[in-house]
């Protein structure tokens, strides 16, 4: 068995998409409507681990009313030029940095509230 992707429930698919593609350099897998007032689509990273973004109508309010319990994790090659990155994208880091015996990480999050560890590993 091996990992293929995680989903997200967004309100808004295109801030999603946008956050995802400029801030996490996710690439554009496929995007399709399985039908009306639902819109999927599916991201990867360079490995090929597949995130998917769902935004559906019927749930909106659903989504609103409730906090994320889902976190990502992602590893970076420079945690100092990635918050400088994010500092020009004016993204908010809501944790961190943080020293862990392994190396060190960042916590940010997505337009919908889903946290995001950037992590750097000791050299």
């Amino acid at each position: 068995m091996r990992f293929k992707f995680a989903t997200i429930e967004v309100k808004d698919i295109e801030k999603s998409f946008k956050f995802y593609t400029d801030v996490l350099d996710l690439s554009l897998v496929r995007r399709f409507s399985p039908r009306e007032g639902v819109e999927i689509i599916f991201l990867e990273d360079r490995q090929g681990n597949q995130l998917e973004l769902i935004e559906e109508e019927d749930v909106k309010n659903y989504i609103e009313a409730r906090a994320s319990k889902v976190q990502l994790g992602y590893e970076v090659e420079s945690l100092e030029k990635t918050m400088r990155f994010l500092a020009s994208q004016s993204i908010e880091i809501v944790g961190g940095p943080v020293d862990i015996q392994t190396g060190r990480f960042i916590t940010i999050e997505d337009p919908d509230g889903v946290r995001i560890g950037l992590f750097e590993e000791n050299k």
